[in-house]
């Protein structure tokens, strides 16, 4: 079996779920084209059965013909070991098509996830993407591990058509025309089942954001007392979804049912036709006994058939949401008109020139960041550091920042995400190994750079106080950790990817008096060289920057010293008292 997942799992066709069930399709044709063949194997050898033991009952049994008999036997023989082995074949296929399924749909999933980046949590609902991960590809898989043998149960119909029209023409035309119509009452009813299956996975999407969202705020909502309001809220939901789940059920119970109850009715007219053929004296009892062989053998593919249709309505949905997150595309789009394509930046200026001038400034708020040296930024609008900040970092295309006179909306983003680094404090901390957290995907650091840049942040005494060190697991968003203690290792981490720009949102806003000057001494000597942007009103901080400007109204409107702006800015001052009130 091949292994997954796959190095490189394509790029998908997103159009419609049609195209990208489509698309799955042909990127696995090998697995889907040899569980087609073991399928048709499969059912057919099985449908043959009934016709090879009608032979050996009627030419061997009842002509007391020994020889008939044993060659009979040795067929059926034959078709038994044919039928075992098609049958591995066709589970291994089957297994093969699934996981192929699911892990390319979970690889592009992921892809995507990053190329959103930060537009991601702005665009989609904290339960969508657990949705698709958690119920959707099984959906989309399950049509996959259903579609080849589904050809073989079409392939087996067929043949037993034939088999019954060469012994009797009424037997024969009762397949071929019971077989259609209990097919069309089953795409009746799968047309229902869509509708109502795709209400019920947006409402379970929306009460998966909602679940999230308490799980995630939990503290927060019982700082506020706003527990009350959000379990209201999730019970609503819950009782929409429940409804919706009961609407599914009675058109999935009905649908069940006709998998069961219209093949069996089936095989019953069938056999009842044969065996008064047979009193007429119209077919043997050979004859007669394979037609009861036939009716009972219906019920297999026909059943495959219509689970496969409620397959294609489970994964026709899911492959829809899928596909309609795929189409998001991130907020700003990742510039291609001056690199050569893979991220270079020769057709601007090389980047190795660029990183020794490059120098970062916004044109709206007339902000400009030194090459070198720790520059704190002091706004008026406790909502304006997000602004701005989002700007320089390009996590929003607006204003007019640039990096070295080359506005950022044409800088490859790759690029500028190694040389411009934001940190806020409600950036993600994942679960897994410490260290392995605190760096940079893709770089390569050693223990003594790591415990530097955890030096610089303060934090060397939160590994010292964990049980494994940097070996210690984190839980997922650091719940073993304090908010300061989390605050702290997010600036380590941002340190040790050792970013040409840094941009720091209130990055001492959790901890102690003591412990914020220790981080500010620190921090200075780790970033010579460097440039650093620190936006806050902490007059620890500010003190220790090499300068400080003022923006008001989106504007900067004063720069000098620490000292020099609470003299002769009395807004400045302003904020500075307020935050040290």
């Amino acid at each position: 079996m091949k292994k997954f997942p796959v190095p490189d799992p394509g790029v998908p066709d997103n159009r419609s779920a049609a195209r990208y069930l489509l698309w799955l399709a042909r990127r696995q044709w090998q697995p889907v084209a040899l569980g087609t063949v073991w399928g048709v194997l499969w059912l057919v050898s099985l449908a043959l059965m009934p016709a090879v033991l009608g032979r050996a009952i009627g030419e061997g049994i009842a002509s007391k013909d020994s020889d008939e008999l044993v060659r009979w036997s040795l067929l059926a023989l034959l078709l038994t070991v044919l039928t075992v082995a098609a049958g591995i074949g066709r589970h291994r296929s089957a297994m093969a098509n699934l996981y192929a399924s699911e892990f390319r749909t979970v690889q592009v999933v992921t892809r995507h996830v990053t190329k959103l980046g930060a537009t991601l949590p702005k665009v989609v609902r904290n339960g969508e993407v657990v949705t698709i991960g958690s119920a959707d590809i099984g959906s989309i898989g399950g049509v996959f591990q259903h579609l080849p043998v589904t050809m073989g149960a079409a392939g087996a119909i067929i043949v037993v058509g034939v088999l019954m029209f060469s012994a009797s023409i009424p037997l024969g035309l009762t397949v071929l025309i019971g077989t259609p119509v209990l097919m069309a009452v089953t795409a009746f009813l799968t047309k229902i089942l869509q509708q109502r299956q795709s209400s019920f996975r947006s409402l379970q999407s929306q009460l998966t954001s909602i679940a999230v969202d308490i799980a995630a705020g939990l503290r927060v909502l019982r700082g506020i007392g706003g527990e009350k309001a959000f379990e209201q809220r999730y019970k609503r939901k819950s009782q929409s979804l429940r409804e919706a789940g009961v609407q599914v059920a009675r058109v999935q119970s009905l649908f069940d049912a006709m998998q069961v109850l219209a093949p069996g009715v089936f095989a019953v007219g069938v056999t009842w036709l044969a065996a008064t053929l047979a009193i007429k004296q119209e077919i043997s009892v050979g004859d007669m006994i394979a037609f009861y062989g036939y009716a009972t053998f219906l019920t297999l593919p026909m059943s495959i058939i219509a689970a496969a249709a409620s397959a294609t309505t489970n994964a026709y949905v899911a492959s829809g949401r899928v596909a309609n997150f795929l189409r998001l595309e991130p907020e700003f789009g990742v510039a291609t008109q001056r690199s050569d394509g893979d991220g270079d930046l020769s057709s601007v200026v090389p980047p190795a020139a660029m990183a020794a001038t490059a120098e970062l400034a916004d044109g709206e708020s007339k902000l400009s960041v030194p090459r070198t040296g720790v520059l704190g930024v002091v706004c008026s609008d406790p909502a304006e550091p997000g602004r701005l900040a989002l700007r320089l970092a390009r996590f929003a295309d607006s204003g007019s920042p640039t990096l070295g006179g080359v506005p950022l909306a044409e800088l490859p983003l790759p690029w500028l995400r190694q040389r411009v680094v934001l940190v806020r404090n409600e950036d993600a901390l994942f679960g897994g190994p410490l260290s392995g957290e605190l760096t940079a995907p893709g770089r390569e650091i050693d223990r003594a750079e790591l415990e530097r840049s955890l030096y610089a942040a303060g934090a060397e005494d939160i590994i010292r106080g964990l049980d494994g060190g940097l070996d210690t697991v984190l839980q997922h968003g650091a719940k073993n950790l304090s908010t300061g203690q989390q605050q702290r290792l997010r600036l380590a981490r941002a340190l040790a990817a050792e970013p040409e720009n840094l941009i720091l949102i209130d990055p001492t806003s959790a901890v102690d008096a003591l412990t914020e000057a220790r981080i500010g001494e620190r921090l200075i000597q780790h970033r010579a060289g460097r440039s650093t942007v620190i936006f806050t009103s902490s007059a620890l901080m500010l003190a220790q920057a090499d300068s400080v400007c003022m923006v008001e109204d989106g504007a900067v409107t004063a720069v000098g010293s620490h000292r020099e702006l609470l003299a002769d800015s009395p807004a400045y001052a302003a904020v500075v008292n307020r935050g040290e009130a």
